[in-house]
């Protein structure tokens, strides 16, 4: 639609642009006589050959290189052709800077028209962030044109999809000088601040940036309860009243607090109502056409009832594998209570272990084979657009996150320490049966906080274990294993030769670069909003059982802000730049967790302060019932009140908006030549001795002077004695 709207305007908006951009887009690209080769993209062809039918994949692989290479030239693109010794064809994009423009043109003329830019295009005192070209947006802009259709002036071309089949993956290469910029500051840093997530936008885009800003904000966030954490561990008893009250009332305004700072970081990011313009997804396969009632263009349609058809098949099977991950995790439960409770026999000291063995073995890979399936089922619902694809995944994915993290706390706490002399009767029944012996002992609250802090402890080490360390053991040991075959078989140096085809030392090292980026995983942004999420559902469900629980999240969260820096730049591809204008569906979440706060924070400490006497209430099941309704409410009243305070105060960010959309009606107004207005048929005298003549039996013109007399004559009439 833009495109057809683009030739509308005016000739000198059209100047503009160009001219504001010109500068900037030859100051982005590299210069011909650089040293250093560069590309924007670099599009990888698997070309291993099948050991049946060669000749019919040669074939194959010869017309997808030729498509791609013409597209790509019909795009505007240039493109250099590469093999590499991984049975890999390089195709490296370059974009000029006469198509660049013609990009940044429609990008910005599109994010005006709908509403995503206030500022006028024409006018002449934007600030430098809002006219400067970043390398996200340059990344950005270049990866529309290759990945949109061809009759949208794009290349078309999408990995894995369609006749582009064989073409593995599309990615940017790293910034090595940015990089090591980046990870020397913040490992110098103790508080990221403003200017460096703008760089970090300006570099990786606002998606990105929006994960980052989160972790900081939640890192700094977590100070508030490390310190009534730690006072009440030294100086209160357990399952402190005054602590519960503390963290519920803090997850609330955390999360409204955070709703009012995503809203401003979109705003000075310029991507404010980003979420609003829905993308259609490149892997959306449409049955037919449908004419737009309202633009007269024809869309791609898919049946609203088949979708929620397949969604409707979906749902079992995610239940059908969350219950068997649910029952992989009660079986570790009860194996566990009953090894360590119960269990008296032989190789007690080495058996004790075999609970936690089987859970770090079996639980990790039915959730790695959950997610997959999860995804696969994802892309089955075929769902249109961008965001509706990103919710429906994440809500998958919390799922899984939310059953390996809180199922078994729930378990103990609500189940298992409660109705504990039942379930040793349970089990005493079957030792008998078996005739073996059992020794009942008492379990108290000691065994919940022992579970939480196995779960918090065993997870964040695991964590960064795999994101920081297992990376580089995994790199070295594949290393060795190919310098060991290479020199058994005395190839050694034409096994280093990367490319048949490089021209010289530094196009063979850069290639050789290219290669160790492109067999680098690809880089996950769910993983780290989960692992955060569910580490904040530690911290506002359960710190009530465990107050060092914040303490231990701060330490984690200043590591991870760094650590996962590291594993951008070092142990994965560098992500394709994206807008986002919040956190999206993972907020949801958060405000899921906050609400179940309300209920696990009272009830815990109903069940277990010192001085309850829950255990021996014979109502203590109406009682928890009653103040789980009672205590959600609360939460609902106190959501409410803060919300109502944070949008009393408007933000910078509200005035920003007034302000710039104040001048743009002044600016438009000013501009609009208002036409003479036609002279009425009578004067205006006419008009009035008109009136008067008609209504002057009915107006008497009250005067002041002698208002107390026509009072005095209406008062008459009122009987007021």
């Amino acid at each position: 639609m833009t495109d057809a709207i683009v030739p509308l305007l005016s000739t000198s908006l059209t100047n503009k642009v160009v001219e504001k951009t010109r500068k900037l887009i030859f100051h982005q690209l590299r210069q011909e006589n650089a040293k250093e080769a560069f590309a924007d993209y670099v599009l990888v062809i698997d070309s291993k050959i099948p050991s049946k039918e060669k000749e019919e994949f040669k074939t194959k692989l010869a017309n997808t290189c030729k498509l791609v290479l013409a597209n790509l030239e019909k795009a505007g693109l240039d493109c250099e052709l590469r093999r590499s010794k991984e049975d890999m064809i390089f195709i490296f994009v370059l974009c000029s800077a006469e198509r660049l423009k013609q990009e940044i043109y429609r990008s910005r003329v599109h994010d005006w028209l709908t509403g995503v830019r206030i500022r006028d295009i024409e006018d002449g005192h934007d600030s430098e962030s809002d006219i400067l070209l970043t390398e996200g947006e340059r990344l950005r802009l270049v990866y529309d044109v290759i990945t949109r259709s061809i009759k949208e002036n794009g290349a078309g071309i999408n990995p894995g999809l369609g006749e582009f089949k064989l073409v593995n993956s599309l990615l940017p290469i790293h910034n090595k000088e940015y990089n090591q910029t980046w990870i020397k500051s913040w490992s110098m840093k103790w508080v990221i601040d403003r200017n460096d997530l703008m760089l970090l936008r300006d570099h990786f885009g606002e998606k990105i940036a929006f994960y980052f800003a989160f972790l900081q904000y939640y890192c700094l966030w977590l100070i508030a309860p490390t310190i009534a954490g730690l006072f009440t561990y030294f100086f209160l008893s357990d399952y402190s009243i005054l602590l519960a009250i503390f963290i519920v009332v803090w997850s609330v305004i955390f999360t409204e607090f955070w709703r009012r700072k995503e809203r401003e970081l979109s705003i000075w990011w310029g991507v404010r109502n980003f979420s609003r313009v829905e993308q259609r997804r490149p892997e959306f396969q449409e049955e037919f056409y449908v004419v737009n009632h309202i633009t007269g263009e024809l869309d791609p349609y898919f049946p609203l009832w088949k979708r929620w058809l397949r969604r409707i098949i979906a749902a079992p099977v995610i239940m059908a594998f969350s219950l068997i991950l649910a029952a992989a995790l009660l079986f570790y439960i009860v194996l566990e209570v009953t090894i360590s409770e119960y269990y008296t026999g032989p190789f007690r000291e080495q058996v004790i272990y075999l609970p936690t063995i089987l859970y770090c073995a079996l639980v990790p890979a039915l959730n790695i084979v959950y997610v997959k399936i999860a995804r696969r089922l994802n892309d089955y619902e075929n769902n249109e657009t961008e965001s509706y694809h990103e919710f429906s995944l994440t809500q998958k994915i919390f799922v899984a996150n939310f059953l390996v993290g809180y199922l078994s706390i729930f378990f103990i706490g609500w189940i298992y320490i409660p109705f504990n002399a039942e379930i040793g009767e349970f089990f005493q029944s079957i030792f008998d049966a078996l005739g073996l012996s059992l020794t009942l002992k008492p379990v108290g609250p000691e065994r919940l906080k022992n579970e939480l802090k196995y779960f918090i402890l065993t997870g964040q080490g695991i964590s960064l274990f795999v994101e920081l360390i297992l990376p580089y053991m995994t790199r070295g040991l594949a290393k060795g294993v190919h310098k060991t075959i290479s020199t058994g078989s005395k190839i050694l140096h034409r096994q280093n030769s990367l490319s048949v085809d490089a021209r010289n030392e530094d196009e063979e090292e850069f290639l050789r670069r290219v290669r160790r980026e492109v067999l680098l995983p690809v880089y996950d942004i769910y993983e780290d909003y989960a692992e955060m999420i569910t580490q904040y559902g530690y911290v506002s469900l359960f710190s009530v059982v465990w107050p060092l629980t914040p303490v231990l999240a701060l330490l984690n969260n200043w590591v991870e802000l760094r650590s996962d820096a590291i594993k951008i730049c070092v142990h994965t591809r560098r992500p394709v730049p994206s807008r986002a204008d919040s956190i999206g569906p993972w907020l949801d979440n958060l405000a899921l967790i906050t609400w179940l706060s309300s209920i696990t924070n009272p009830t815990f400490v109903y069940l277990y302060h010192p001085n309850s006497t829950a255990f021996t209430s014979p109502s203590a099941v109406l009682v928890t019932v009653a103040l789980i309704w009672f205590s959600e409410h609360i939460l609902s009243v106190l959501q409410l009140i803060i919300r109502q305070c944070l949008s009393a105060f408007p933000s910078w960010a509200d005035e920003l908006i007034l302000k710039e959309e104040y001048e743009l009606k002044k600016k438009w107004l000013e501009k609009v030549e208002i036409p003479p207005v036609a002279p009425p048929e009578h004067s205006v005298q006419e008009i009035i001795d008109n009136r008067e003549e008609k209504g002057s039996w009915f107006w008497r013109n009250e005067k002041r002077q002698d208002i107390n007399e026509r009072l005095a004559e209406i008062f008459q009439g009122l009987h007021l004695d």
